[in-house]
């Protein structure tokens, strides 16, 4: 009763769309339909896959049904070697972020120095913070 366009029809006004499923975290699915659709058609040659997958399990326990299922089958094991892009969005547009592991090591060497001239030491715990923080 208190919808103001027909739901179930899709209603464009200026740069704005009215229906079901606009702003319920959907926009993904548009935005990665719309570049599979653009990649069809200009059919670029690339030296990787390109693969989409959509939750379609979120929100309640179907058994048999969603990501988990795909993951005990093994059927995302392909997207393990990356690089994996994770596209979603709210009601305030599309975010990207990325999935996977880089793993790296920090070695920091201080200068150790008398206790009576502490000031010419050189902490290396010190030094490790203003490097983790640079990377931040």
């Amino acid at each position: 009763d208190e919808w103001t366009r027909d739901p179930f029809k899709l209603t464009i006004e200026g740069d704005t769309l009215y229906g079901r499923g606009v702003t319920d975290c959907l926009g993904h699915v548009a935005l990665v339909s719309h570049f599979f659709k653009k990649l069809a058609i200009l059919n670029p040659k690339l030296n990787i896959g390109v693969a989409a997958v959509f939750i379609a399990n979120e929100e309640n326990s179907t058994e048999g049904v969603g990501i988990d299922v795909m993951q005990d089958k093994g059927e995302l094991d392909f997207l393990r070697k990356g690089p994996l892009f994770w596209v979603d969005s709210a009601n305030v547009g599309p975010t990207l972020g990325t999935g996977g592991v880089l793993v790296w090591q920090l070695t920091v060497v201080g200068k150790g120095f008398h206790s009576g001239f502490p000031h010419k030491a050189i902490n290396p715990i010190y030094l490790a913070n203003e490097c983790v923080h640079y990377i931040q």
